[in-house]
Formats: structure tokens, sequence, C-alpha cells
């Protein structure tokens, strides 16, 4: 029983009431500071990237540029674009921001940022409509008998299509951005071409307002396509994996904030676990910290620490209770019905036991040897691997070339070198792995 932040319980035939004020307190702080499932939403917890904030920083404040910000999953291009108002300074009043779907088109996205801004677009056709009806057409806004389709803040002059001209006259003059997230989902060819002539016509106009492309890819070409004219007027901030001091960075701040300590040792497998992905540090270390807070239950005056124990339950919960796509793909591509085999499991540790991340076919055979003691023959582990590019394998892997594999989802290697660290735990700790022979003390 909880009341008002006390637990209440039954202790042989008597009532005591623990305080667990402090312990809620405690996993507010970490929420605060470790924050696997959503975007860093606070400048003191964005750590590391400080070359990336130096660029979008110039590059936002540089007359006619726009910015495009990709990288792999789970490298921070939606916190650092989230928080690119702080760091180039500009009102978070006069920020505004998308989040784009697959089925996401040209004028959805723009219709959104008009409604983020307090403003409506009503295309003249709605207008016409809405006289058909019976109803009245006020201006720019469109009524009908039933209710106004303006639904906050002061229409736009309507018009047959949204476009830059009409965007231009709304957000040139206002210094503002217009952030535009998870654009790689977006499928529709015409809202690429669209989106680039936006940005170029912004540039010329040396708006106030900057537009930010943010998203998955490799190249910009692959996230706004092969647009000549931008060449000029967009700026490419491209998010490597961090390095392991810039890890560090993120456990040492949720340490101040949360009043947690790593011991070191920790520290570093979690460093090394995370394969240069803060998702993975941020990840680990919550569930870390949590565990360790359990103390406050008990003593509200203890301090917090995160060593083996703490650890150890943190790995199984990220394995069990870790992001729930890459935990299905696993489960699907590792699962057999007809004919029970370990060696799709044994292939995907195989592949993510590599220090490569393009393994070759001669070395997957050489690892599962080293995991399994039997080295299979490598002629004969296309019958696998072909399986596990397929759909019905969740497309774990792809072929990169002949003979040559990588993970599809780049952070697919870091969960399973969870996996493969819960497992060698269960064992004794009898492998020592090459990622984590890297683990070098703080000095």
């Amino acid at each position: 029983m909880l009341e008002s932040g006390r637990a209440v319980e039954l202790v042989g035939d008597n009532v005591v009431q623990t305080d667990r004020g402090p312990y809620l307190d405690y996993l507010a702080r970490c929420e605060q500071a470790f924050r696997p499932f959503a975007p860093i939403s606070l400048p003191d917890f964005f750590k590391g990237r400080a070359d990336n904030v130096t660029s979008l920083q110039t590059e936002l404040r540089t007359s006619g540029r726009q910015v495009a910000i990709y990288g792999e999953r789970g490298v921070g291009k939606t916190s650092l674009a989230m928080l690119a108002d702080f760091f180039a300074r500009f009102n978070d009043e006069t920020t505004h921001m998308v989040r784009c779907q697959v089925e996401s088109t040209y004028d959805s996205i723009f219709e959104q940022l008009l409604l983020e801004a307090g403003l409506e677009y009503v295309p003249e056709t709605i207008e016409t409509e809405a006289r058909r009806q019976g109803g009245l057409a006020a201006g720019p806004a469109s009524i009908t008998g039933a209710k106004s389709t303006r639904t906050r803040g002061r229409a736009i002059v309507s018009a047959q299509r949204l476009g830059p001209s009409l965007l231009l006259r709304r957000f040139a003059e206002q210094e503002g951005l217009l952030i535009i997230d998870e654009y790689d989902r977006v499928q529709d060819k015409t809202t690429h071409t669209r989106l680039a002539e936006t940005l170029k016509h912004f540039s010329d106009a040396a708006s106030k307002t900057k537009i930010i492309v943010v998203g998955v890819a490799e190249t910009l070409a692959e996230l706004v396509g092969e647009h000549q004219s931008l060449t000029r007027c967009l700026a490419e901030i491209q998010l490597d994996r961090m390095t392991g001091d810039e890890l560090s960075e993120i456990i040492s701040a949720g340490e101040e904030r949360a009043g947690v300590t790593f011991q070191e040792g920790v520290r570093q497998k979690i460093i090394a676990l995370s394969d240069g992905f803060p998702f993975y540090t941020h990840l680990l270390s919550k569930y870390s910290a949590d565990e360790a807070g359990r103390v406050l239950l008990d003593n509200p005056e203890a301090k917090p620490v995160v060593s083996e124990p703490e650890y150890r339950k943190a790995l199984q919960k990220a394995v069990t209770g870790g992001e729930a796509t890459l935990r299905d793909a696993y489960r699907t591509a590792v699962i057999t019905v007809k004919r029970k085999t370990e060696m799709y499991k044994n292939v995907l540790w195989a592949v993510a036991y590599s220090q490569s991340h393009e393994v070759q076919v001669q070395e997957i055979a050489d690892n599962i040897g080293l995991l399994t003691g039997k080295r299979p023959r490598h002629e004969g582990l296309s019958n696998y691997l072909g399986p596990l590019t397929k759909p019905e394998k969740k497309e774990v892997l792809v072929r990169v070339r002949q003979g040559y594999y990588k993970f599809a989802n780049p952070l697919m290697r870091a969960y399973i070198r969870l996996i493969l660290e819960e497992h060698n735990i269960s064992l004794g700790g009898q492998l020592l792995f090459p990622w984590m022979r890297q683990i070098k003390p703080r000095g």
C-alpha cells in the first residue's frame, strides 16, 4: 500500500511505514539523466559531439544555409536537432518540429509545421466545398455550419498549392527553426523534389527561419535525394558513433545528477558494450542506476553504487526489455519450427563477435568454432546466411558483396553482444570477447 510517498508494510504483527520519497526522487533524477527511449531534452545531459554542435551553431547562423543531420540509428540525431534552438540561440517559441511517417507527404509535413506555428493552411477547394454545404467562408478561414476549420491562431491566405512562396511569406522574416525529423521514412518521390525546391528557395531568400532535415542515412543524397541545387545551400552534419570518452561523459553527467556512483569496471563494460551508440549507454546506465537505487528503500541516507550485481541485472533487463524491434527481429531470426537447429543463432553470434562490420564467411565459421567449440565448414553456411537476408527472418543480415555480410540494423550487433555477455556470465566468464579487451582504465 502506498500513500503520499510512504509504503505501508506488515512486519509480523506490526504495521511499518517506509518513506519512499527519497527513492522516488532518485528515480526521477535518473529519468532525467538517462533517456534511452526518448531524445535528450535538457542541454546539461547532451554530452560529447562538441565538433558537431559547433558546426550546427555556425551553419544556422550563416545566411542562406539550411542543415541536414544524418547518421546511423541510435547516435543522437533527434536529440541534437531538438536542442538546436538552444545551441544556436534561436527562440524556442519559433522552433517547430514534425516527425514524418511512411505516408507523409510535402503537404502533410508543412501543414503540421504551420499548425505548430499557430496557423492553418486551408486550400481553396475546402472553402469552395464549405460554400456548397451552406457554410460561410470568412476570409482565409473556411467555416461550415457545424464548426470552424480554424482551430488555433490565425489562418494564412489560402492557396491551391502549398509551396515555397507561401511558406516564405509566413516564415522568412521571423527568426526560427523548422525541424523535419525521421525524414528517411518518407517514400513519396514528389515530396523529395518539392522539399529540395523549398530548401533552395529559403536559402535564396536568406530566410531568417532555417530548415533542419533529420534522418537515418549514410550519405546526404540517401536522405534528401540527388539534387544539384542543394550542394550550396544545405550543410551536412553527419553524426558518427561516439568515442569511449564521449560515452563516459554521459555516465559522469548521470552520476552527478542522480547522485549515483558507477564502479570503474562497470563503467568500462557499459562503454565497451555500447559499440559507440549513446542509446546503449543510456539504456544500461539507467537500468543499472535504477537497480542501485533500491538501497534507498531501506536507508534513505544511503549512497547508490552501481557494482557488478547491479550491472548484471541491468544487462538481463536490457536483453529482455530493451528495444522491441531488435528483440523481436532477433527472436524471429533464430527460431526454427520444422527442423530444430541453433545454427541461425550461432551465425548471428559469430557476426556480432567480429570486430569488423562487414564479416567474411570464413571468419563467421571461425567465430562459431570459438563460441561453440565446433567449427562448421564455411561452404555450408550459405544455407543459413541466405535465409537471414530474407523477410521471413526479418532481413537481419545484408549481403554486402560476394562472401561478406553485415547487420541490416547497426544497433543489432550491440544487442547481440549484450546477449553474448549475459551468456558468458552464466558460464562463469570463460570467454574474453575482443571488444572487452579494449577496456582501459581511466587516467
